[in-house]
């Protein structure tokens, strides 16, 4: 398998994941989804955050949104699909080429687009574990978001 498509399946996971972590959040009893959910908040934040910095110099997406449940599935979704948008055109680009951008508080980095993938990835894995202890701290059943899980359910193209 080649590199680019090694990231499709990793961002087929990622949704997968995004989803799961989301549906954990109906185990939980009403006025128990605060903190779940504002880290699934900053997951999704992230990823759109990243994902215009692919677009323009200028991202206006927050790193922690406030974000309903309701606007949740949606928002992760639609995010679902600008990336894979923005995959199919990375074939004419190339995963090693720099990504110029600012963070944050606004210092310049130049990093490899696949070290940029690779963190995502990882970033958005390690909060949904936190995500995960949040719901287990709350009473609810966490969900199972783990690479291996989505294998084993046959979710791997």
């Amino acid at each position: 398998m080649d590199t680019l498509n090694h990231f499709r399946e990793f961002f087929d996971y990622d949704h997968w994941a995004n989803r799961e972590a989301l549906e954990s959040l109906a185990s939980l009893e009403p006025g128990k989804s605060e903190c779940p959910l504002q880290l699934l908040g900053h997951v999704i934040g992230a990823e759109r955050l990243w994902l215009q910095r692919f677009d323009t110099a200028a991202p206006s997406a927050l790193p922690w949104p406030a974000i309903t449940g309701d606007e949740a599935g949606p928002a992760i979704d639609e995010i679902y699909a600008q990336w894979r948008v923005t995959l199919d055109r990375m074939e004419r680009e190339g995963l090693d080429r720099d990504l110029s951008y600012r963070n944050t508080k606004g210092v310049e980095f130049k990093t490899p687009i696949r070290d940029v993938l690779t963190h995502l990835v990882m970033h958005s894995a390690y909060h949904r574990g936190q995500l995960a202890a949040a719901v287990r701290a709350a009473g609810g059943k966490p969900a199972a978001t783990d690479y291996v899980a989505w294998v084993r359910k046959g979710k791997k193209p």
